[in-house]
């Protein structure tokens, strides 16, 4: 049986997968919310530096694939910044959060440039060779497989496509890593028992950071998986990287 971390449990991957929908299924109507609270704001500075860091060689009739794209906030702030003729898919495993996702885009007058797909990153249910580019931001560590996500991310791109994928890090500073600590453990699940009614979910995402590789094995990972001409970005301190590839 094929294991993966669960925060720091080891389970199959199939339990992890519906671990995984099941913790999002409760935290689907107050994600962004939430994400604003524990990054103390900073999401929005680093979702705009993640977009900017996708430096398309065209700025319309892009197909994008956002993978784990849950309530569709990367999608509609790329939408936002490329609005010409731009088609984005929005992949997620989780039901709840692409319907939460429909209804912003409703809202937004971008349905018609969308496509709410619920499917799992280790099997995308697109084409080979079908995207410009391919976005996952703070989801590839709640894949059960991330090897066999990283080549599905390789074979839904074009030659010449983008993969560009934004994570949380551990940061190097021992002063900073120890605020962050207080912050992730003493604070978090607490903000998520005041504002979705559950410490669990956060619990949980808290210690899944903890148990992802490294920036530099993680980029081991995406050159492994066919990738080239691979870049790191750190932001904060590390506590955020991006990691920038292209499909050759």
């Amino acid at each position: 049986m094929t294991e993966s971390n669960f925060g720091y449990e080891k389970i199959g991957n199939k339990e992890h997968s519906s671990r995984v929908r099941g913790i999002f299924n409760k935290v689907a109507n107050k994600y962004d919310l939430m994400n604003d609270f524990m990054s103390l704001g900073m999401q929005r500075l680093w979702k705009k530096t993640f977009i900017s860091s996708i430096k398309s060689v065209k700025n319309e009739d892009q197909i994008v694939i956002d993978l784990a794209g849950g309530t569709g906030d990367i999608a509609f702030k790329f939408l936002e910044k490329f609005p010409k003729n731009n088609f984005v898919n929005i992949i997620d495993i989780n039901q709840e959060m692409l319907n939460e996702g429909r209804k912003v885009s409703v809202r937004k007058n971008l349905l018609s440039n969308c496509n709410f797909i619920c499917s799992p990153g280790e099997s995308i249910a697109l084409r080979n060779n079908y995207a410009d580019i391919l976005t996952i931001a703070f989801g590839i560590r709640n894949v059960s497989d991330r090897k066999k996500c990283l080549e599905e991310c390789f074979r839904v791109l074009k030659p010449g496509g983008i993969f560009i994928c934004m994570e949380f890090s551990m940061p190097k500073d021992i002063m900073l890593r120890n605020l962050y600590d207080i912050w992730s453990y003493g604070f978090i699940p607490k903000l998520g028992k005041l504002i979705v009614g559950d410490e669990t979910p956060y619990r949980y995402l808290v210690d899944s950071i903890r148990t992802f590789p490294n920036p530099e094995e993680f980029n081991d990972m995406i050159i492994k998986a066919g990738f080239i001409s691979n870049t790191i970005k750190q932001l904060t301190g590390n506590i955020v990287c991006i990691y920038r590839a292209e499909k050759p």
